[in-house]
């Protein structure tokens, strides 16, 4: 019999919606999760607001993306919505709150938790595992679901945890010691929370992966002595310092000769574009815009090097495509990519946005020889080829599926 998934995001793609800040990482897990035979089903926690927060966001999409960490929802959809993607059972369950950034109302939280019971009751879903992505308000929801179902339980941290202590007030040891196992999306994130909230009886890092078909192709890059062609893949936004590769470049190539991709959109473009003007690099960056995955994959694999050296970031599943194309990969020091990047080894370290530091690592790149950056190179596919989209899923949920009161393994 099919072991039952209940998966619970703030997060989850809707073809119908174009969400800046997004992003399908619970998807990728899930979607390799039905292909491995369970029987999974997705609720959707779609955040909505006030009419007014809706109308605003929808007019300063750009500049709130810009600021924001998580994803901006400009659509007030209120209604329940069930959909599939991928052979992926979802459905899309509006929960309200006043304001970003705030705990969910306990009415918002209790009609969550029925609306979810009812919709499993119609569809006979009774899980056997409970996962919820994204603190708040999963670990509430989950808490209160596990009354409901003898299933085990499975919160994935994001980001910033600092704040569990003031959303869920003289509840939250409690409530954290009521999850079976947690899953933390970086050394850095698991971490910080066990400093604050203490060891766990059960935890994992819940790293991304990356599509097979990036390693099916020969990625074997050659090298000249200095290398020439950057890119950087993501939204341009301040946190993840765009602009910091206009100055680094700009420092190191004082003759022009390099070229810089930027592949995403944002609110930093027209300050990058200024910046180019002002440094007279209008013919070294182009701008791709928005593409699809399949031409990331191509903008990627005729690079040499990858550098975004952005701050809150969570993970970065951009920085494993890179390394799965023998791209050399330079990221954030102490953010989510630290850890899979060790520096000098399979890429490189920075400090987020600070572009002498990333000036010196791409003077110290163009002085090793062409025989070590071949290595780091395929150092970085090696690292990639273990952490494939089906190998990340199935410790993923394997992980969960066999958990057992004993020793921590974090």
């Amino acid at each position: 019999m099919k072991q039952k998934i209940l998966l619970l995001a703030n997060i989850y793609p809707d073809p119908n919606l174009n969400v800046l800040n997004s992003t399908s990482v619970c998807h990728y897990f899930v979607r390799e999760w039905v292909k491995m035979g369970y029987d999974v089903k997705v609720i959707y926690n779609y955040t909505v607001y006030t009419r007014l927060l809706h109308f605003v966001s929808f007019f300063f999409e750009f500049f709130i993306a810009n600021w924001a960490v998580s994803s901006v929802n400009t659509h007030r959809q209120v209604e329940i919505k069930k959909y599939i993607i991928d052979n992926v059972k979802v459905e899309k369950i509006p929960i309200y709150k006043f304001l970003p950034r705030t705990k969910f109302p306990k009415k918002s939280i209790l009609k969550q938790v029925n609306n979810i019971i009812e919709s499993n009751q119609k569809d006979n879903f009774s899980p056997d595992i409970i996962i919820g992505h994204f603190h708040n308000p999963s670990l509430e929801l989950v808490n209160l679901l596990k009354k409901e179902y003898e299933a085990k339980t499975c919160v994935v941290l994001h980001g910033d945890t600092n704040n569990i202590r003031k959303i869920y007030k003289n509840n939250f040891s409690k409530m954290i010691d009521n999850i079976d196992i947690w899953g933390y999306r970086s050394n850095s994130i698991g971490k910080n929370f066990e400093s604050i909230y203490g060891v766990q009886k059960q935890s994992f890092i819940c790293y991304s992966g990356v599509p097979e078909i990036y390693l099916k192709e020969p990625n074997k890059k050659i090298f000249k002595d200095k290398i020439q062609n950057f890119i950087y893949v993501g939204t341009l936004i301040k946190r993840k310092h765009p602009l910091s590769l206009i100055y680094a470049l700009d420092k190191v190539y004082q003759n022009k000769k390099f070229s810089l991709t930027f592949v995403g959109q944002g609110a930093e473009k027209k300050m990058i574009i200024k910046s180019i003007k002002n440094l007279n690099l209008l013919s070294n960056v182009r701008f791709s815009g928005h593409v699809s995955r399949k031409e990331v994959s191509t903008q990627i694999e005729i690079s040499e090097c990858f550098i975004m050296i952005s701050e809150g970031e969570t993970f970065g599943l951009v920085y494993l495509e890179a390394m799965a194309k023998g791209c050399i990969t330079i990221g954030s020091r102490n953010e989510g990519i630290d850890g899979v990047i060790v520096d000098g080894i399979n890429g490189f370290l920075c400090e987020a946005g600070n572009h002498n530091e990333l000036a010196s690592i791409i003077r110290k790149i163009n002085t090793l020889t062409n025989e070590e950056k071949n290595k780091i190179s395929l150092n970085a596919i090696q690292t990639a080829s273990n952490m494939t989209d089906y190998k990340i899923a199935k410790k993923y949920i394997e992980t969960v599926r066999d958990y057992k009161k004993k020793k921590k393994i974090f």
